[in-house]
C-alpha cells in the first residue's frame, strides 16, 4: 500500500514526431552530437530550447515528471488513488482515442482500465495513458507516485500543505 500522493500530469497532445523525439524527453545533460545529429534531420522543436523541467512532452521514464517545474505542470495532486484514477477516466472521456480502420475497439475498454489503474496506483505503481486521436495527433497522461520509488531523491514538485 502506498502511504505517499499522486501527481497527475497531462493530457498532453502533440504530435507523433514530437512524442517520438526522444532528446526532448530525456533530462540534461543529453548527448549534444546526437542532438545536432537528429536537428540537422528535420526543423527544432518548439520546446528544445526549454530546459527538461519547462516541458510539456512526457518524459522518457515516467517518473521524471516530478522534475517538472513550475508545480503546475503537476496539474492535480491527490491523497487518494481513488481520486486520480477517476481523472484518469474523466480525461479519457472528455479525449476518446481515435477508432481503428475498422470501426474496432483499441483498448480493453474504460472500466478494465481504471480498475487496472486502481489498483496499480494503490500498490505505489505510477500509471501512463496514452491513445491516438482523430487527426494524428496523440494523447498521453499520468499519473505518478510521490516519493517515487524508482527516483527517490526527486522531491515533490508541489507538496501537499
Amino acid at each position: 500500500m502506498n502511504s505517499g500522493h499522486w501527481h497527475g500530469y497531462g493530457p498532453w497532445v502533440g504530435r507523433p514526431e514530437q512524442y517520438f523525439s526522444e532528446y526532448l524527453r530525456r533530462p540534461s545533460p543529453f548527448d549534444s552530437a546526437w542532438h545536432a545529429m537528429v536537428s540537422a534531420t528535420k526543423g527544432p522543436d518548439q520546446e528544445a530550447h526549454l530546459p527538461f523541467e519547462q516541458r510539456t512532452v512526457p518524459p522518457m521514464q515516467t517518473g521524471h515528471y516530478l522534475l517538472r517545474r513550475p508545480s503546475y505542470l503537476a496539474r492535480q495532486t491527490w491523497t487518494e488513488s481513488k481520486e486520480a484514477a477517476e481523472w484518469l477516466a474523466g480525461t479519457y472521456e472528455l479525449n476518446p482515442p481515435a477508432l481503428r480502420a475498422n470501426g474496432g475497439a483499441v483498448d480493453c475498454g474504460l472500466q478494465a482500465k481504471v480498475e487496472h489503474a486502481s489498483t496499480a496506483l494503490a500498490s505505489g505503481t505510477d500509471v501512463v495513458w496514452f491513445h491516438y486521436l482523430p487527426g494524428e495527433r496523440l494523447l498521453s497522461m499520468a499519473v505518478v507516485v510521490c516519493p517515487n520509488r524508482f527516483h527517490p531523491g526527486i522531491p515533490c514538485p508541489h507538496p501537499l500543505s
